[in-house]
């Protein structure tokens, strides 16, 4: 009599090998979706050509020249009565893509003096005036920002659209403005005119000189990546002090 043996040894071995490979392709897939899934929900940087086309310097007074506080920075002094100096640069979108004024910041900085500058942005609170005033106290007079003549008055955001103050989205053949806190006169001999910033969680405000090459990175706020770069020379201008 013929016996027939049936050896079921070398089967569950293989089983086990597929299942396992099972196993590992479906892992596989849910850690690609997961990893396509962040990838997609990150927001695109955007990529632009920014460049500096005009800096409007008018209507800077200083009564005091000269008069300086901490670290030797000029203390402005526009007088309490007078409108705040009418103090811009103008951006322009040249090519790239459209961005939002609420969601980028520009880091300042100058030529004559790399390690030192401040950050703007929307979210940050401009001076109000007519006083000028740090976590130091008073640092002197800005003026009536609502007295400022034209397009300017009453600014209340250190970045706006312009001309058209109704939108934040720039897109390529727009601009946008830069606004500076106030304009001042330094002493001495050979006295130079001066506008500033108020730095930013900082004790003192951030000042460059006529002459200077005031220099700007336009940074995307989530990624903290630079969309664009440049710098321009701010110009001379006259700052009236009787």
């Amino acid at each position: 009599m013929n016996h027939v043996i049936h050896r079921d040894e070398a089967v569950s071995p293989v089983v086990g090998v597929m299942l396992m490979l099972v196993v590992t392709i479906i892992i596989a897939a849910i850690v690609s979706g997961f990893a396509g899934g962040l990838a997609g929900s990150q927001e695109k940087v955007p990529q632009a050509s920014v460049v500096a086309t005009d800096f409007v310097i008018s209507g800077v007074r200083d009564l005091t020249p000269g008069n300086a506080f901490g670290q030797g920075i000029t203390r402005p002094d526009q007088g309490a009565g007078n409108p705040a100096a009418d103090i811009y640069v103008v951006f322009q979108h040249k090519g790239g893509d459209a961005f939002n004024l609420d969601k980028v910041q520009m880091q300042l900085g100058k030529l004559s003096e790399p390690q030192v500058g401040t950050l703007v942005s929307r979210s940050l609170t401009p001076q109000a005036g007519p006083e000028f005033t740090t976590s130091q106290g008073n640092f002197g007079t800005i003026g009536i920002k609502s007295s400022i003549p034209g397009w300017s008055n009453g600014w209340s955001k250190y970045l706006e659209k312009y001309p058209d103050k109704t939108s934040t989205v720039i897109t390529p053949g727009e601009s946008f403005v830069l606004h500076a806190d106030y304009g001042a006169r330094s002493g001495g001999s050979n006295p130079t005119n001066f506008i500033g910033w108020l730095n930013q969680g900082g004790n003192y405000p951030f000042p460059i000189k006529q002459g200077d090459v005031l220099t700007y990175d336009l940074i995307d706020s989530n990624s903290k990546k630079i969309i664009a770069s440049g710098q321009i020379l701010v110009p001379e201008f006259t700052v009236t002090t009787t």
